[in-house]
């Protein structure tokens, strides 16, 4: 039996997650890719990244204000800034002791150009910084700032070059450490309880708005930060393929496919679709469904440590014509993938669009999380059927995280029976 989700209470008898030792290990690899890099220090906007260098939680509706900023230079720990009230925040988060600092402005609100002077006072601090860490004359990383032109502009005036900064952080949280994994089996642990109660709700009337919000319900219940919008396909709205929900009811026959899409467990996200139907499903309906988890599952199989996205890609229909299309830009997420982390869509991103434009393919390592997704549905047909499921990249091969059933349609609503 592979490893199970642990319990989420603090207790003496179990090694849970160990969180001072996730702090230490994520620091330690995102450091390491700065100095890999050749930058001298990042500067981050970025919610995940923030989260992933302090784990300090920037919560959604501030995260259009880019008020918090994490500064970390290579050759030290990072250096939080906006991250509330520095002392209360220090007295919650121990671990940033003298490393929290009050906030520097918003010049997303008020920036015209390049010599705003809220955006001049952060150059400013940052570079003296930088003087500080001794890392002046080294490049600085840039990454989740709207501003980003402005700022390096500001930068260049003050002597320091700007480089985008997104793919270090971005490879930083590419594999995971333990702690992080543990986190991912819980989030997907989550995902189940939401569709116990999606599945126990699915009956004639029940609108796809309802079962998103019992969903949505179910994940605050056990314990999730955060949650997106859950996807909730029913009936007619099932094909062509969609990703939304609306007011129409569930009626007898109707397929419904739901995605716990960007459900958020201490900030770890889950990505995972399941189909249900109203009532016992035909036998077409169950050929479909067949169709969509046998492509899945020979993507699947192809993942372990050194295989690539472009073998997962392989195992799928090589022409859009397999839907009953000419482009696949009509199709482009009908069978795909994505990473899972800290972010709904982790690298590496598994699409056949990156084999249409020429990128190389990107080798899998062990420790990556994966979102893999397919649907099946004939182009003008009555039904579509989703799936997903989330994996754990090992040594020999993978780990299924993800555990509601797939093996076929979960029927709901059986009065006949």
């Amino acid at each position: 039996m592979k490893p199970g989700a642990f319990g989420k209470y603090a207790v003496d008898y179990e090694m849970r997650v160990d969180y001072d030792r996730m702090r230490r290990e994520r620091t330690d690899r995102a450091k390491a890719e700065i100095n890999q890099a050749g930058l001298g220090a990042l500067l981050t906007w970025d919610d995940a990244s923030i989260r992933y260098l302090t784990s300090y939680y920037v919560t959604t509706p501030m995260r259009a204000s880019e008020l918090q900023v994490v500064f970390c230079p290579r050759n030290g720990d990072p250096h939080l800034f906006g991250g509330g009230t520095p002392v209360e925040t220090e007295r919650r988060m121990p671990w940033l002791k003298e490393h929290v600092h009050p906030p520097l402005g918003m010049p997303r609100v008020t920036a015209q150009d390049s010599n705003d002077l809220q955006l001049g006072r952060i150059v400013n601090v940052i570079a003296e910084m930088m003087a500080k860490y001794g890392v002046e004359q080294e490049p600085l990383g840039i990454e989740g700032s709207t501003l980003s032109m402005l700022f390096a502009e500001a930068f260049k005036r003050k002597g320091i070059e700007v480089v985008h900064g997104k793919p270090v952080m971005d490879e930083a949280r590419m594999i995971k450490t333990q702690d992080e994994i543990a986190l991912m089996r819980i989030t997907c642990a989550n995902s189940e309880r939401a569709f116990a109660d999606i599945a126990d709700a699915i009956r004639p009337g029940v609108r796809e708005c309802d079962l998103v919000g019992i969903g949505v319900k179910a994940l605050y219940q056990e314990g999730d930060d955060h949650t997106e919008d859950l996807v909730c396909c029913s009936g007619y709205n099932t094909n062509p393929y969609g990703w939304s929900f609306t007011d129409k009811p569930i009626r007898p026959g109707d397929l419904i496919y739901i995605d716990v899409d960007g459900a958020s467990y201490q900030g770890y996200k889950s990505c995972v679709y399941r189909t249900f139907s109203c009532g016992k499903a035909t036998q077409e309906q169950k050929d479909l469904y067949e169709e969509c988890r046998a492509m899945l599952y020979a993507g699947m199989d192809t993942v372990r440590d050194g295989s690539t996205d472009f073998d997962i890609l392989d195992a799928w229909p090589d022409s859009p014509q397999y839907w009953g299309y000419d482009s696949w830009g009509d199709v482009g997420p009908y069978a795909c993938g994505h990473g899972l982390g800290l972010t709904l869509h982790d690298r590496p991103f598994i699409v056949m669009a990156k084999k249409l434009v020429g990128y190389e393919p990107t080798t899998l390592r062990a420790g990556m999380v994966l979102a893999l997704e397919t649907y099946a549905g004939h182009k003008g047909g009555p039904d579509g059927v989703r799936l997903e499921e989330n994996l754990l990249v090992t040594e020999d091969g993978y780990e299924v995280l993800t555990r509601w059933p797939v093996d076929e349609i979960t029927e709901c609503w059986l009065p006949y029976r």
